[in-house]
């Protein structure tokens, strides 16, 4: 069984030796790369703790403040996924006591349970007709790729492995399903005593009714993210580009990230350097960049007290981003909470904007509809939508009442 906080805890030391193997490639960059090893390294050792007790998506979090509090663990949701249509979205809740997936109108509407089933179900996706979502469940006791009509019907795993599958993406053609299978390979510690994940992520392709499966890469990715190119015969994963026919693989320069977001031509990659440290708040490193997919023409587009990962508008000309701002407030309790919110800002760097305004259970998780004029996110736990100039912020659904 996978071990997401190992899986996390083993990513981000990979980054963190990979930013060391960066700083070599010049003296010119070393400066710099060093003080991103220590960014890295601080990151990790908060997001490991600060994970446990707050991500949804792993659902951890929820489970450890169960214990503690002796209460009942509150609501899990995760990223709203928009139908291709823009009416209706799909998300994940915990409201019926497990993880499952619902759908909702974009009015708010015609809210409905899909999976109805006790083990968990996560991560929706819409086939690009609209007619099929893709779905990650443990109903098999792992982590199995399941398909099936936006209505709930017609059930159909598509992947039967002992290995977790994870992090499904429909083909644009809506022909193929990418996702990423996590291998069980022998594990030994380094010398310098850094743990290692018995568990590496290779990208594999099956189609649409569980024919045709095959694995594309052959060095583990190490990441969950990966892109399709428009035409969908290539497919962005980590550091690599390859064919999703399964030949050929490419290895990115060093100085693409493997945990950017490919813009929807897959010309350039939107990434962030983090750091939430009091003393680093200023440093002109952090903050959100752009650069080519050849690794050319890398540029700042946002100063600063950037947060998670950026997410690209369709047209790709905006890009949507955390934004956390300095100082810490205090609230119920917690004295060093940041204050962060969802910021829009066009590629070039220009038309920043600020579209949500939360002093606690800040927005982790948010995404583009399909026309780019709303953003959907989560806050408190609830599933929210507004405009993308800021306006008409409305809640849809209403979990925790």
């Amino acid at each position: 069984m996978s071990d997401p906080i190992s899986d996390l805890k083993h990513e981000l030391l990979t980054a963190a030796a990979r930013q060391q193997s960066h700083a070599a490639t010049g003296p010119e960059r070393t400066r710099a790369h060093s003080r991103g090893r220590w960014v890295i390294v601080a990151v990790a050792g908060v997001v490991l703790v600060g994970g446990l007790l707050v991500t949804p998506a792993l659902g951890l979090g929820d489970r450890l403040l169960s214990l503690i509090r002796s209460t009942p663990a509150p609501l899990d949701v995760q990223t709203p996924a928009w139908s291709p249509d823009g009416r209706k979205l799909a998300f994940v809740s915990r409201r019926d006591g497990n993880s499952e997936i619902y759908v909702i109108n974009a009015d708010g509407s015609g809210q409905e349970n899909l999976t109805q089933h006790p083990a968990r179900d996560s991560h929706p996706s819409w086939s690009p007709d609209g007619r099929r979502i893709v779905f990650v469940s443990r109903r098999d006791g792992n982590s199995e790729i399941y398909v099936m009509n936006a209505d709930g019907s017609e059930l159909r795993n598509v992947t039967r492995a002992p290995s977790n599958d994870l992090a499904p993406a429909w083909s644009p053609d809506g022909r193929a399903i990418a996702f990423v299978r996590q291998i069980f390979q022998k594990c030994v510690p380094n010398s310098n005593g850094t743990p290692c994940n018995p568990y590496e992520p290779y990208l594999y392709v099956v189609n649409g009714d569980g024919s045709g499966l095959r694995r594309l890469t052959t060095q583990p990715g190490h990441v969950f993210k990966h892109s399709w190119s428009a035409d969908g015969k290539t497919i962005g994963y980590g550091r690599y580009l390859v064919q999703a026919d399964g030949s050929g693989q490419t290895e990115l320069p060093l100085n693409v990230p493997s945990n950017g977001a490919w813009s929807p031509d897959g010309k350039r990659i939107a990434f962030a350097l983090i750091d939430t440290s009091p003393g680093n708040r200023t440093d002109e490193d952090h903050g959100l960049w752009v650069v080519n997919a050849d690794g050319s023409n890398r540029r700042q587009v946002v100063h600063h007290a950037v947060g998670s990962n950026p997410v690209w508008s369709p047209d790709g000309r905006r890009i949507a981003f955390r934004r956390l701002n300095w100082p810490p407030v205090p609230s119920a309790g917690n004295s060093d909470l940041y204050v962060a919110d969802i910021y829009v800002v066009n590629a070039d760097g220009s038309g920043l904007r600020r579209l949500t305004r939360h002093a606690e259970n800040v927005p982790r998780s948010f995404a583009w509809s399909p026309d780019g004029r709303t953003m959907a996110f989560l806050h408190n736990r609830e599933v929210y939508i507004v405009k993308a100039d800021g306006s008409d912020e409305r809640r849809l659904t209403q979990l925790n009442d």
